[in-house]
């Protein structure tokens, strides 16, 4: 009897791991998080779709430009960019490019996903945009022997961060907490 209970205890905690969802996003030597999932008790979907698009509205320049695609109460598909999001170390000096990011942001009761679709950076020798997979197959490059990150790479941390930012102050508003008066996501 003890070992069926040792069983399912075992096969519950099994499940519970494979269905846990992100809360925040991570790059490791697999890449970065693809989405992460925030939950919002006790606000519906279309509550969250609401402020949603009230916080794109506040926190970018041009919002009409920045919404790509959208199915009211579901979802919204956003292009952003950033000055600073990639950058690489290049002999002690911090170099970026402008990066443009594409995410889809989906809403459910209680919830919402926020799902990176897209990261693009312009080279400026090429004078043209490529997309830049933050993948394993990549990643594998990253790292030094020691699992540390290339010097050229010491910059990388910050993705996750710029995203989990984006993240954060997009649930505090859904929440109420904050109002983003400063443009410039």
């Amino acid at each position: 009897m003890k070992k069926n209970i040792y069983i399912l205890l075992v096969v519950i905690f099994a499940t519970n791991l494979s269905f846990a969802q992100e809360n925040k996003f991570t790059l490791t030597k697999e890449g970065l998080t693809d989405y992460i999932v925030t939950p919002l008790e006790n606000k519906t979907a279309i509550q969250i779709y609401k402020k949603t698009v009230e916080w794109i509205s506040k926190t970018y320049a041009d919002p009409k430009e920045v919404i790509k695609a959208e199915i009211e109460n579901d979802y919204i598909r956003i292009e952003g960019s950033s000055n600073s999001l990639i950058c690489i170390n290049a002999s002690g000096t911090k170099i970026c490019n402008p990066t443009k990011y594409v995410i889809d942001i989906s809403v459910k009761e209680g919830k919402y996903k926020l799902d990176i679709l897209e990261l693009s950076q312009f080279s400026s020798q090429t004078n043209s945009w490529y997309n830049f997979k933050f993948d394993a197959e990549q990643m594998k490059n990253a790292y030094d022997k020691n699992g540390e990150f290339k010097k050229y790479c010491m910059y990388y941390p910050e993705i996750p961060e710029y995203f989990n930012s984006l993240n954060e102050n997009l649930k505090n508003y859904v929440l109420e907490l904050n109002d983003p008066t400063i443009k410039g996501w």
